[in-house]
């Protein structure tokens, strides 16, 4: 499931840290419900999140369930949500700019992937970990190794769609399975 609480704090320019501030609500909670369905959300919890937004817990629950039956996905803006949304393993979401040049650059330095299966069941699953494992040492001495990490991240988890000119999508891998 996407993550619903997250689109909605950006459509309001909002963060998650905004909701925290209060310390009302904690980033366990945050955490929990991120990945949840809105009717899934304890009446407890949508009152909790209504008085941080200052809003009806009404309304709030009627625009959560909105964007769940949207199309809509989070449109990653930074670095730091983009770590975020690849840490959380997030099912799609977009990038647009700069990342949407970074994702070209990861799809045209990856293999194939049935070159990758095939490798994976060839090597019995171990050949998958090495070549990980091996990845990141020799990231450990690139000048950008958190990038270069990030960029192994994506290219494992995430298969990418080249939307526009300006946007791509990722989606989790293992959904298309």
């Amino acid at each position: 499931m996407k993550n619903i609480l997250a689109i909605y704090l950006k459509k309001k320019q909002l963060t998650r840290s905004d909701l925290l501030k209060s310390g009302a609500i904690t980033e366990r909670q945050l955490a929990k419900i991120s990945m949840r369905d809105p009717d899934k959300y304890s009446k407890k919890m949508v009152e909790l999140l209504a008085v941080e937004l200052n809003i009806e817990s009404e309304k709030l629950l009627a625009e959560l369930k909105t964007i769940r039956d949207s199309d809509e996905l989070y449109a990653v803006t930074n670095t730091d949500e983009l770590r975020q949304m690849v840490s959380e393993q997030e099912e799609a979401f977009l990038v647009r700019g700069y990342f949407r040049e970074l994702m070209k650059e990861i799809k045209q330095s990856g293999i194939s992937e049935p070159a990758e299966l095939g490798f994976a069941v060839g090597a019995g699953g171990l050949g998958s970990l090495a070549t990980h494992g091996i990845l990141r040492v020799m990231n450990f001495f690139e000048e950008d190794s958190q990038l270069e990490n990030l960029k192994q991240d994506i290219a494992q988890l995430y298969t990418i769609e080249f939307i526009n000119k300006e946007e791509a999508k990722l989606r989790l891998k293992q959904l298309d399975y």
